[in-house]
């Protein structure tokens, strides 16, 4: 589970850009500004900047290390979300509905 209160953030959107907000809340929630998160992970403020804007490509070493940097899990960044019982049952309604073809 995470520990953040993610604000609006509810999964929708690419998986990339849910982690760069995810790593911009995390920060913010520390009360930290991107010069620190960069200074912390080796990198000028305007390289972290381009990284959490999505300028700049987010590897996964680069993750990690600013999850570190952080104090957070780097699952904490990616947001995951199981089907409750109504989607399941929208999903085994839609499949009995297919032809057979």
């Amino acid at each position: 589970m995470n520990q953040f209160s993610w604000g609006g953030s509810d999964g929708e959107g690419s998986t990339e850009q849910n982690i760069r907000l995810r790593i911009k809340e995390a920060r913010l929630s520390k009360g930290l500004k991107q010069e620190d998160v960069a200074e912390r992970i080796g990198l000028s403020r305007s390289y972290f900047a381009q990284l959490e804007s999505g300028i700049r490509q987010l590897t996964p070493r680069k993750q990690v290390a600013i999850a570190e940097a952080l104090g957070v899990d780097p699952t904490d960044l990616v947001y995951f979300s199981a089907p409750d019982k109504d989607d399941k049952a929208l999903l085994i309604e839609a499949f009995r509905s297919l032809s057979p073809e």
